[in-house]
């Protein structure tokens, strides 16, 4: 499988590091450390060159339907640390009602926020470890939805227009908009300062156009979400973890002790050349994910792989990047800090890789039975 950049998507990234470079400084990124962290004058800035339509069919206003673009994309806002939280609303909302509704209204979604409006999913719960089986509940009477329950870690909720909530129903799953007037919203403390809400669904009543998809189509709607959700998360991390990779390069090609660059001892030498290659393995399986997402629906394995490769390589290249630079690795007014707690809240975001490779066992035993 051929993964090399073509020529578009080259001025694509070209582009974006251009614009990125500027509005994300060391001194910018400064004052999103406390507070709110989301830079509005940034969103609009990526809205007016287009970068929110990547990945969203031009019939919308985008730029096409290739989700390696919007990789591309999250990947350097990874890389540049940019106070942006754009997972659910150009991942889990654009791409979910791209795939599948085939309504007008829910259409006009994806060209509003192609023009920068902004949106966000619900999904994850407390106390739910299976999140393709909401613990959230849905009673239909008459021709409304009555919703009820609690969800978690839904980022920037507070400024989205309406949330896109998974929920269980007597017609099985259902995934539905909903306004976020309607809901109870708290915010919750994060690793890295990222705006996550806790959301209380209490007696919202809906009609039932505010479902998203097709009847029947729930869980095979909320599956997908979930898989390119992990794939787009796991190119953030891959953003993280390449610039730490690029730290570690600088810092030990021009830090000296007993005379010699510390980049020529051994043990110094290797640790950096597992830093490099747990970056390029993620690089490699990111690409295949998101490739293999552009024509197949359900692509939960190599979801899972990005997912975990992901969560290990944020785990070990930042522990290796603190080490190798010593102090300077804890030092606030040098830019690693930022990137280690950016890797932690990755890791704990993605989930423990012992869950999610039980979950990749079994699906490839269940897989293989089926095949003898």
């Amino acid at each position: 499988m051929d993964f090399s950049e073509l020529d578009y998507q080259a001025k694509v990234r070209d582009s974006l590091n251009k614009i990125l470079t500027d509005k994300c400084t060391q001194d910018e990124l400064k004052n999103f450390d406390v507070g709110f962290k989301h830079d509005d004058a940034l969103l609009s800035l990526l809205a007016e060159n287009g970068y929110l339509g990547l990945g969203i069919n031009e019939e919308f206003g985008g730029s096409g339907e290739d989700l390696y673009d919007l990789g591309i994309l999250f990947e350097r806002l990874g890389y540049y640390a940019a106070p942006l939280s754009l997972t659910g609303c150009l991942v889990d909302v654009a791409q979910t009602i791209q795939k599948f509704s085939e309504t007008e209204t829910h259409k006009s979604v994806l060209k509003s926020i192609v023009k920068g409006e902004l949106y966000t999913s619900a999904i994850l719960e407390p106390n739910n470890q299976d999140p393709e089986n909401p613990i959230t509940i849905a009673k239909f009477i008459g021709e409304k939805i009555l919703v009820n329950g609690v969800k978690y870690l839904s980022e920037i909720a507070s400024i989205a227009k309406s949330i896109l909530v998974s929920v269980s129903s007597d017609e099985g799953v259902l995934l539905v908009l909903i306004d976020k007037d309607k809901l109870k919203l708290t915010p919750l403390a994060s690793t890295a300062n990222s705006p996550i809400f806790k959301v209380e669904i209490n007696d919202v009543t809906l009609d039932q156009s505010s479902i998203i998809h097709e009847k029947g189509r729930g869980l095979e709607a909320l599956r997908y979400l979930l898989q390119i959700n992990m794939v787009m998360r796991s190119y953030i991390a891959l953003g993280v973890t390449n610039k730490m990779t690029s730290l570690i390069a600088s810092y030990t090609s021009e830090r000296e002790q007993f005379g010699r660059v510390i980049g020529t001892f051994q043990a110094v030498s290797h640790r950096a050349a597992d830093c490099f290659i747990e970056l390029e393995c993620l690089r490699l399986v990111n690409q295949q994910a998101s490739t293999n997402l552009n024509t197949n629906l359900d692509c939960e394995n190599d979801a899972l792989v990005s997912k975990i490769w992901a969560g290990n390589a944020c785990h070990k290249i930042s522990y290796s990047a603190q080490h190798l630079h010593g102090g300077a690795g804890v030092d606030r007014d040098y830019v690693l800090w930022r990137y280690c707690l950016l890797a932690k809240e990755c890791e704990l975001i993605n989930g423990s890789a012992s869950q999610n490779i039980e979950r990749l066992g079994l699906n490839i035993t269940i897989q293989q039975k089926r095949i003898n």
